[in-house]
């Protein structure tokens, strides 16, 4: 196996580990992630903008003067599938939630609600989108493919905590949403590896093509869904969090070069 196929892997792996660890902290440590939880979503923001705007961002416009339009086109379908498929019904449905993790155990809520199918389903597919993600900016080059891999990483704990915080408050079984949320985690590494054997010896502008995209879905993600959710936080933890992770990107930038 190449060292790119093994960075892939490596990359999608820890990607998908990040979703666990979101996971592990609402099962073993519900108080402390709600605590820090605003905190810990204005860092990925801040990674998510730097990643995007000061790295695959440029790199897709030295690839192809298109990139604007695709920047513009990548936000459009994803305001699309948020706002009429309720890809991200999960971050909706959590600012409502008043989590008690205690009140659901297996035994009980043998009927639950349908909105934890959905904020599964959209979760699914956004994990696959960060996986094609992954991918792509690894055939492009070793340095933006580990950058991206940042970007995604950063966003996966959080992710992680919101789908099984959302499956138990819908009245999931324990079990069950943990089974649900291990496979929102795996969509991620397969992603990756699938997309990275498919995009092959793609023409250089179609890669900077689907650079674009994933660039625009940075920024997206950081501004729809990740911003609103840390202004719940008060004081300037999370402001000091979020510049914290743009500089993350910026010194992580500075390191590969």
């Amino acid at each position: 196996m190449s060292e790119e196929w093994w960075s892939v892997l490596i990359a999608g792996s820890f990607a998908g580990t990040a979703t666990f660890a979101g996971m592990m902290l609402v099962l073993a440590r519900e108080q402390w992630s709600r605590r820090y939880s605003a905190v810990l979503v204005s860092l990925s923001a801040g990674v998510l903008l730097g990643v995007g705007i000061l790295h695959i961002l440029p790199e897709s416009l030295e690839m192809t003067v298109h990139a604007p339009l695709f920047i513009i086109l990548a936000f459009i379908i994803f305001y699309f599938l948020e706002h009429h498929l309720l890809i991200h019904a999960g971050h909706e449905e959590q600012h409502h939630i008043n989590l008690d993790i205690d009140d659901c155990h297996d035994d009980c809520c043998s009927r639950p609600h349908p909105m934890g199918l959905v904020a599964f389903v959209g979760m699914g597919l956004h994990s696959v989108i960060d996986g094609v993600i992954i991918g792509t900016s690894f055939e492009v080059g070793h340095d933006l493919g580990l950058l991206s891999a940042l970007g995604v990483i950063a966003h996966e704990v959080p992710e992680g905590i919101a789908m099984i915080a959302i499956l138990l408050h819908y009245g999931w079984q324990r079990r069950k949403a943990i089974e649900l949320t291990a496979f929102v985690a795996l969509a991620t590494p397969g992603a990756a590896i699938l997309t990275f054997a498919l995009v092959n010896d793609l023409p250089e502008q179609l890669l900077g093509i689907l650079l674009a995209g994933a660039g625009g879905s940075f920024v997206y993600i950081a501004a729809s869904d990740l911003i609103p959710e840390s202004h719940r936080s008060r004081g300037f933890s999370a402001s000091i969090a979020l510049c914290g992770g743009v500089l993350i990107a910026w010194l992580a930038g500075q390191l590969r070069h």
